[in-house]
C-alpha cells in the first residue's frame, strides 16, 4: 500500500509505493564489479606517471609503499566554479548573476585505478576520510565560502566520468538550496522541540529500530523513514555537530569503517551498483545553524525517474525503507548489522 511520508529532519515529501516495484523498466539491471580493471591504467591521468596530465597537486599523503602517497588532492581539470571569477556587468535588473568564483577539487583517493572503498583496507580508507576532512576544514575557512558539498560519484550511470577511485569537493559562494530547505526547516523544528529534529529522530529510529542498518561506537546507518530511493543509507553522527568539520579524529576512524561497511552492503545486495554520496553539512566554524545536523547520505542509483518526480519534485521509491533496511542488516551475515542483542 501507497504512502506520503515526510522526512522529519528536512520537511521533505516522499511517495513510498512498493507495488510499483514490480513494473516494467522499474528497476535498473546491475552493472556489476569489472574485473578487468588493470592495477595501473596507462590512459588515466589519476595513474601514477601522469602528473604531468594534471592541473596541479594540492595535497597529498605520504605513504610508504611505493608511488609514496595514498591520496592525492588536484584542481577539477573542467571545474564547475573557479577562484578567479569576475561577475559579468548587470544587463537584466530582473535576472541576479553571480560570479563563478569558488573551488573545486578532486580527492584521488588511491593510486590503484582497480580500488574501492568497498574492498580497500581500513588503513587506506582512513586515509581517504581524513583527506576528505582536511580539505573540507581548509575550504570552508577560504574568504567568501558559504558552502562546501563534498562528493562521490560511483559508476558511469551517476556521473563518474572516470573510473579511478576519486571523490571531488566544490566550495561555494552561496548556501545550495538542498542544504538552505535542510537548514531553515532544522531551524523552525528545532526552535519548537528546542532539540535538534535529527537527534530527535535518531533517538526515535535506535528505539524502533526497524529502519537501523548498523550502530558503531560514534555513528549510525539506518535507512531514513522517508528514502528517496531504494536501500539509501545515511551514517549520522551521535554526538550532535552541524558541521563535517567538527568530526574528531576518533569519530573519523569509526566513520571510514561503517562506510566501508555500508558499500560493502550495497555489492553484496545490488552486484555494485551506480550510486552518489553527499556530506550534507554547513562550513566548518558555522555558528548560526545550531539545529543542524550533518550526515552522509549514500543514494543508490537503482530505478528509472519518470516525468512526473521530474516535473513534480516528489520522489517515487518503490521499495519500503523497512524491508531495505533488513535487507541490507542481514547482508554481510551473523554479527554485522546492530549491536549484538539488538533487535
Amino acid at each position: 500500500m501507497s504512502e506520503i511520508r515526510q522526512d522529519p529532519t528536512t520537511g521533505a515529501f516522499v511517495i513510498i509505493a512498493p507495488g510499483r516495484g514490480g513494473r516494467p523498466g522499474a528497476q535498473r539491471a546491475p552493472s556489476g564489479a569489472d574485473p578487468r580493471l588493470p592495477r595501473f591504467d596507462a590512459l588515466c591521468p589519476f595513474c601514477p606517471g601522469h602528473e604531468a596530465e594534471l592541473p596541479g597537486i594540492i595535497a597529498e599523503t605520504p605513504s610508504g609503499d611505493p608511488p609514496g602517497w595514498s591520496t592525492r588532492v588536484v584542481p577539477n581539470k573542467f571545474p564547475a566554479l573557479t577562484p578567479d571569477a569576475v561577475a559579468r556587468s548587470a544587463q537584466d535588473p530582473m535576472h541576479t548573476t553571480l560570479a563563478g568564483k569558488g573551488f573545486h577539487e578532486v580527492v584521488i583517493e588511491s593510486p590503484y585505478h582497480d580500488a574501492d572503498l568497498a574492498t580497500m583496507e581500513i588503513a587506506q580508507i582512513s586515509d581517504v576520510i581524513a583527506t576528505y576532512h582536511r580539505r573540507f576544514c581548509e575550504l570552508s575557512q577560504r574568504p567568501g565560502i558559504k558552502a562546501v558539498v563534498l562528493f562521490r560519484n560511483h559508476g558511469a550511470r551517476s556521473g563518474a566520468s572516470l573510473v579511478h577511485p576519486h571523490a571531488q569537493v566544490i566550495a561555494l559562494p552561496l548556501f545550495p538550496p538542498r542544504l538552505q530547505a535542510m537548514a531553515s526547516w532544522s531551524s523552525r523544528q528545532g526552535a519548537q522541540l528546542e532539540q535538534c529534529p535529527t537527534c530527535a529522530e535518531l533517538a526515535r529510529e535506535l528505539q524502533i529500530g526497524e529502519r537501523i542498518v548498523e550502530e558503531s561506537t560514534n555513528f549510525v546507518a539506518l535507512v531514513p523513514f522517508a528514502a528517496e530511493v531504494p536501500c539509501e543509507q545515511w551514517l549520522v553522527p551521535k554526538r550532535h555537530a552541524a558541521s563535517f568539520g567538527e568530526t574528531r579524529e576518533t569519530e573519523l576512524a569509526d566513520l571510514s569503517a561503517l562506510l566501508r561497511r555500508a558499500l560493502q552492503r550495497l555489492r553484496a545486495t545490488h552486484g555494485d551498483p551506480p550510486y552518489s554520496f553527499a556530506i550534507e553539512s554547513v562550513p566548518s566554524g558555522a555558528d548560526s545553524k545550531p539545529y543542524f545536523h550533518w550526515r552522509l547520505r549514500i543514494a543508490p542509483d537503482l530505478v528509472n525517474r519518470g516525468g512526473f518526480e521530474r516535473g513534480a519534485g516528489l520522489p517515487i521509491n518503490p521499495s519500503a525503507p523497512e524491508k531495505d533496511a533488513a535487507l541490507l542488516r542481514a547482508s554481510l551475515g551473523k554479527g554485522s548489522g546492530l549491536r549484538e542483542g539488538e533487535t
